[in-house]
């Protein structure tokens, strides 16, 4: 695995494990020397995107303290159904 592979798959079991996800799918990478994405996961469910941002800011935050800013970028966080709309190509005519 390389130096990259080996840090989006570390974010993804960080967040994984910080947050208590639910069945979660990662699209993840690098971007410059952090990395960004989106995270999906029923766990989202029924909170505000605001709610959602601050849980893996928080997360990341108890896992990294002040490097977390030098190891994530942003993220985008979904629940099955919103990333499945987000594939749905009816949905960007």
């Amino acid at each position: 695995m390389s130096k990259v592979q080996d840090a989006v798959a570390e974010m993804q079991a960080v967040i994984t494990r910080r947050l208590d996800l639910e069945a979660p799918r990662f699209a993840l990478e690098p971007a410059g020397t952090k990395v960004s994405g989106s995270i999906i996961s029923p766990t989202f469910r029924g909170m505000a995107d605001t709610e959602r941002q601050r849980r893996i800011w928080n997360a990341l935050h108890e896992e990294y303290g002040a490097e977390s800013v030098h190891r994530a970028g942003s993220f985008l966080a979904f629940t099955p159904e919103e990333w499945d709309l987000s594939d749905d190509p009816a949905t960007h005519e």
